[in-house]
């Protein structure tokens, strides 16, 4: 444990987040962090011992003892020696959930909050394709769970689905699944597989995150990822990228429901080649740019 000199005097929450951000950008390389970075890095350290607003913090003029002192020191440390800080504090906010993360699976990112919402909106006015049954929904690789959890929280009266092959990450999202009190179903399968047995036969939604970075990208991503992120959730061989849409495809041909809606994440060099490959009869197809103006998404409406 530090000593309390090593801790900033003011021990108030204003003066904490300051001596955190300095530390960090003193520790960390301006290529791996700016000022602006470190200071969200710092808000991240202090929100896993109190994730209240900083304004209220400061109203009730919150103070952290030396114990308190000492674990976001520590976290500090992990964040400046390269882990991800949702690793360190293990937890991140999706879409107003708590997601705990490991690197079972990918860390939850905010762009993918935009593709949950393009997949709710798609399906704003759909019934179910069976009368009297509930709208069911399947997330392809669901990782931690966050999409199908999301939508499961937006929808509490839609039947939803996560689907993964790895049973590492299935159990983390069985375990984010239970600590936000949500019924989701998991079972293990393989998108690339075209019976996809595991899954009910019909579903009104289908989303996925899929793999999608081309493996001769691997030596231009931040170790940041690749060190701590599963590569079998992030990578695709050069000579087909698309094979987890053409699979998504073949996946909505036989179990997309009539007037059913499938949307993907997708690699901003590929979003037109997806959409071309998710040509489908009496379905049309859309590409969806997030706030940054990126092609971060394709939306298929089945007729």
């Amino acid at each position: 444990m530090r000593r309390w000199s090593d801790f900033p005097k003011d021990n108030r929450d204003r003066s904490v987040r300051r001596w955190l951000g300095e530390a960090l950008q003193a520790g960390l390389s301006t290529a791996q962090a700016t000022e602006r970075e470190c200071r969200a890095l710092a808000d991240r350290i202090v929100a896993g011992i109190d994730d209240r607003s900083r304004s209220m913090l400061e109203v009730v003029e919150r103070q952290y003892d030396e114990g308190e002192l000492d674990r976001m020191a520590g976290w500090m440390d992990r964040v400046i020696a390269g882990e991800p800080v949702q690793h360190v504090v293990g937890w991140t906010d999706f879409r107003g959930l708590r997601i705990f993360c490991s690197p079972a699976a990918l860390v939850p990112r905010p762009e993918t909050e935009e593709v949950v919402e393009w997949l709710l909106e798609g399906m704003r006015d759909i019934l179910p394709s069976t009368p009297g049954t509930p709208i069911r929904v399947l997330d392809v690789g669901t990782g931690t769970g966050c999409v199908a959890l999301a939508i499961k929280a937006a929808r509490p009266h839609w039947e939803v689905w996560g689907g993964d092959l790895s049973e590492a990450a299935l159990d983390l999202a069985r375990q984010n699944a239970a600590a936000l009190g949500l019924e989701v179903h998991w079972a293990q399968g393989d998108a690339l597989d075209g019976a996809w047995g595991p899954w009910p036969a019909m579903f009104d939604g289908i989303i996925s995150n899929p793999p999608y970075i081309p493996e001769s990208e691997y030596s231009e991503m931040d170790a940041l990822v690749t060190e701590h992120e599963p590569a079998m959730a992030l990578f695709v061989p050069d000579h087909d990228p698309l094979r987890f849409y053409a699979a998504l495809k073949q996946g909505a041909l036989t179990h997309l429901a009539p007037n059913g809606v499938m949307v993907a994440e997708c690699h901003s060099k590929f979003t037109l080649q997806v959409a071309d490959c998710w040509q489908l009869e009496a379905a049309e197809t859309e590409v969806l740019c997030d706030l940054q103006g990126a092609e971060r998404a394709v939306r298929l409406k089945r007729h």
